[in-house]
């Protein structure tokens, strides 16, 4: 399953520190100069301040916290789970560090371990309704459904407007195949954040089942305005040309999604119906069967 993630705990002052000695002073100077490069997204940068900030007070949790969510967005996760694991060897309440720690075990695939931080969290992130999307999340992976499901429902209790846990129950829904509930969630995700590419693709394809071809198009191309280049949303648009009649801009488009993701079954399949409607067998069979390899 796809899960969109968005939310990471940064820390943003430390109260670790009642004397301003020399060192502490420095490590406080480096850490708001690695917070500042973060926030810039210069995360190499970051993470050069981090470290200075720790080598002036190794016992200095946020910076190691910050500097593993640095290395998170530069796709070092064994980097930032060392960093995770040693800001909660120096403070064993440092909530913020699990749950950063549980994401990037999930990023990880290690979904158990990652299960086992979220439950550390129970109580103290109880009020969170993004805590819930993540463990919800975690339980997918993990074949729970019934409690995925029990989780997002509890994310959207404790906040409405959490177009995450829509987009992400939509698509519990949509693999198992409950289009109805999965077309509400989506429509939801969607009114309280006009901006969620994933919702809207998914919804076009919904609605390309329905036959609603002209809404469909119209759902994809604003998914397509938020990622030009996702080959599946591209795919996706590909299949609503080929249900409209427009097949060489649909050819255009799945050609180009496989250019970007040639692992894509699907697109292959869509491939294969395009040379089918335009009668040349051979090569229709060629791309169903490189599809159906793919599945």
């Amino acid at each position: 399953m796809k899960i969109i993630k968005y939310l990471l705990i940064f820390s943003v002052t430390s109260l670790l520190f009642s004397c301003g000695t020399n060192k502490t002073e420095e490590s406080i100077k480096f850490f708001k100069r690695g917070n500042q490069k973060f926030k810039e997204k210069e995360y190499v940068d970051a993470i050069h301040w981090f470290d200075e900030s720790v080598k002036q007070n190794p016992k200095f949790a946020d910076s190691y916290n910050n500097r593993g969510l640095a290395y998170q967005k530069i796709e070092k996760i064994e980097e930032a789970l060392t960093d995770f694991d040693k800001a909660i060897e120096i403070d064993k309440k440092y909530w913020e560090a699990y749950y950063n720690r549980a994401e990037a075990l999930f990023l990880k695939g290690d979904f158990q371990n990652a299960m086992l931080d979220y439950d550390k969290l129970a109580i103290p992130f109880k009020d969170s309704s993004f805590y819930y999307v993540s463990r919800a999340d975690t339980k997918v992976q993990l074949q729970n459904t019934s409690g995925a499901t029990a989780d997002y429902e509890k994310a959207i209790r404790l906040n409405p407007k959490n177009a995450e846990a829509y987009t992400n129950q939509g698509y519990l829904y949509f693999e198992n195949k409950e289009y109805d509930l999965a077309k509400k969630s989506f429509q939801k995700a969607i009114s309280n954040d006009p901006k969620q590419d994933f919702a809207l693709n998914n919804l076009a394809f919904i609605l390309n089942q329905e036959k609603k071809y002209g809404e469909a198009l119209k759902m994809v191309n604003l998914a397509l305005i938020q990622q030009p280049t996702q080959p599946f949303y591209l795919n996706n648009k590909g299949l609503i040309l080929l249900n409209l009649g427009k097949n060489e801009e649909a050819k255009e488009l799945i050609e180009r999604s496989i250019r970007l993701n040639d692992k894509n079954g699907l697109a292959y399949q869509n491939l294969g119906l395009y040379y089918q409607k335009m009668g040349d067998n051979l090569k229709a069979k060629e791309n169903f069967d490189i599809g159906k390899g793919l599945e």
